[in-house]
């Protein structure tokens, strides 16, 4: 019984490892970017919150915010609409004060 529990809990770390490995990995690479959880874009806002954006979805801001760091946490490549806009690729981040508008998933964005 002791082994199965030391199993059990070993297996349900492991999603909680790859969030941490990619919050290390993100504020690395910018720095003052917050970490974000695997599966999520999270998007740092010039108010302080942080916009956590589901894989897949689509977020359309009316009027635009400014955005000071996005990070890509999930399979998927983003657009992040804005002034200039940017793709995102699956697991990078980027740190820039910059106006946007909605991010997206896709590769191609428009200018």
């Amino acid at each position: 019984m002791r082994m199965k529990n030391k199993i059990l809990g070993a297996v349900a770390a492991l999603p909680l490892a790859g969030v941490a490995l990619f919050g290390a990995a993100a504020s690395a690479s910018a720095e003052s970017a917050p970490p974000c959880p695997v599966g999520y874009v999270c998007v740092e806002l010039s108010t302080s919150a942080i916009d956590y954006i589901p894989q897949g979805a689509t977020r359309t801001y009316s009027p635009s915010v400014v955005m000071l760091s996005a990070i890509n946490a999930t399979n998927l490549d983003y657009c992040v609409t804005g002034n200039p806009s940017f793709a995102l690729q699956s697991f990078w981040s980027r740190t820039a004060t910059q106006t946007i508008s909605s991010v997206a998933p896709g590769s191609v964005c428009a200018s």
